[in-house]
């Protein structure tokens, strides 16, 4: 996926550009987080946002479909979440070290909204989620081995991070292997890990045949959201998890993606199939750095009263609690009214958007539920994506970069990599949504009509 920038000169000359260059004389790249630094990337340094609007450093205005990847569900900036904040500063503190209500009130609302969880833990970030559910997974049962999926991300812990977008030629034929390390300087924990193809229910029963006797867990995200957007099949998830109890491994999922998205609670309460440890992360925050893991009371005594060691200075700081709080009780006080909402306007893009590519004789799979959303441009007409491979295989991602550099320069924002789904808030009007459509289509026009 190289890329190219197209209006180069204009491009070199922004001031996005020049900040950046800036800031590759002292952050590494240019910023903390390589995916927003993508060499394919056009150079974008935020301004300030509010609502479902971006603005930056050149004041350009942009329709953003992205939402920090995922964690504004109700937009930038919303009332509730910055009232919570600044009276938590002003009023009570930051940071106080020690236990707070406000950890105790978030931690009650969000049982709420996750029935399968009695106990739960906050940390800083889905990473430090994922790692610590594993180690839940691996104290619990005694067992090393963790089973998960091609495409799915669960984090950079030296435990689940694999290469999670790897060359086709690199994946096992059969199904299902030993995963691939996702970077350099990584220990051996990473050893332990079986990777399997999504949506094969005969890959996993092999993998589980070879290895459930060592498994601790099955590990996914029930929706494959990092590589784009893959709903499981009928059954599947259900499946799944009844096949792990049948290994005597437990079914872990890593909700940080579809936590109070696709649902109030998530991919579980909308697919009905209860995992035994859940992680979340991104919406709960409304753009503050917090995450969670939880479990039955009897798995969490594991960390109540060892051997399992969990904490953290900013684990549940009152700053973010505060944020949390302000989520949930706006979720919790009107979850019908969101929650259609969110739908509404996530179907009228998907379906604008399938229209577009209809008219057009674009070949392309659109995939949503409720505010998650991906746009795959394909090479060819596929029936359909069903797992990384698929996606791998049949995805266009040189002409998804060119259409997307076409639609930031004209004022909507979605990320370039076609694995990254997009976002909608419950600041996205209907109206938005027609203005994006109108320059989708002609974007589309420019850039996808062969």
């Amino acid at each position: 996926m190289s890329g190219t920038v197209s209006r180069t000169e204009a491009t070199k000359s922004s001031v996005s550009a020049q900040v950046l260059e800036r800031a590759k004389k002292s952050l590494a790249g240019g910023d903390s987080s390589t995916m927003r630094v993508l060499p394919y990337h056009i150079p974008l340094v935020a301004d300030r946002a509010a609502g479902c609007r971006l603005w930056d450093v050149d004041g350009n205005e942009y329709i953003d479909l992205n939402m920090s990847y995922g964690p504004l569900l109700l937009g930038h900036r919303p009332k509730a979440v910055i009232e919570a904040v600044t009276r938590q500063i002003s009023e009570q503190g930051s940071q106080l070290g020690f236990p707070t209500e406000v950890t105790m009130r978030v931690a009650e609302k969000i049982k709420k909204l996750f029935p399968s969880i009695e106990l739960l833990r906050f940390a800083n970030s889905g990473t430090e989620a994922c790692a610590s559910a594993v180690r839940l997974a691996k104290t619990y049962t005694g067992r090393n081995k963790l089973i998960m999926f091609e495409g799915h991300y669960h984090g950079w812990s030296e435990a689940v991070f694999t290469k999670y977008h790897a060359p086709l030629e690199e994946l096992p034929e059969c199904g299902y292997g030993p995963a691939i390390p996702g970077t350099s300087g990584m220990g051996d924990s990473i050893k332990d890990v079986i990777t399997v193809q999504w949506n094969d229910l005969d890959a996993l029963e092999r993998a589980l045949a070879e290895h459930g006797e060592e498994a601790c867990a099955v590990m996914m995200e029930p929706i494959s959201g990092n590589a784009g957007l893959l709903m499981p099949r009928d059954g599947y998830l259900a499946t799944v998890r009844e096949m792990a109890h049948d290994a005597g491994a437990l079914l872990i999922f890593d909700e940080v993606i579809t936590g109070m998205r696709v649902s109030a609670g998530g991919a579980q309460e909308h697919y009905l199939v209860s995992p035994d440890i859940t992680v979340m992360s991104k919406a709960m925050g409304g753009g503050y750095p917090v995450s969670a893991f939880g479990a039955s009371a009897e798995m969490m005594q594991c960390i109540v009263k060892g051997p399992l060691f969990h904490g953290g200075v900013f684990s549940g700081n009152a700053i973010v609690m505060s944020a949390a709080e302000a989520v949930l009780d706006t979720v919790l006080a009107d979850k019908e009214g969101i929650y259609s909402h969110l739908h509404a306007v996530s179907d009228q893009l998907a379906a604008g958007i399938k229209d577009i590519y209809a008219r057009l004789n674009i070949p392309a799979q659109v995939n949503h539920l409720g505010p998650l959303l991906a746009a795959m441009i394909t090479k060819d007409e596929v029936e359909g994506l069903y797992n990384y491979r698929d996606v791998r295989r049949h995805a266009d991602f040189e002409r998804y970069i060119q259409f997307q550099h076409w639609m930031q320069q004209h004022g909507v924002y979605f990320h370039p990599n076609e694995f990254e789904p997009m976002f909608l808030s419950t600041a996205h009007s209907s109206r938005d949504i027609d203005e994006v459509l109108e320059r989708w289509e002609e974007g589309a026009r420019q850039c996808l009509v062969r």
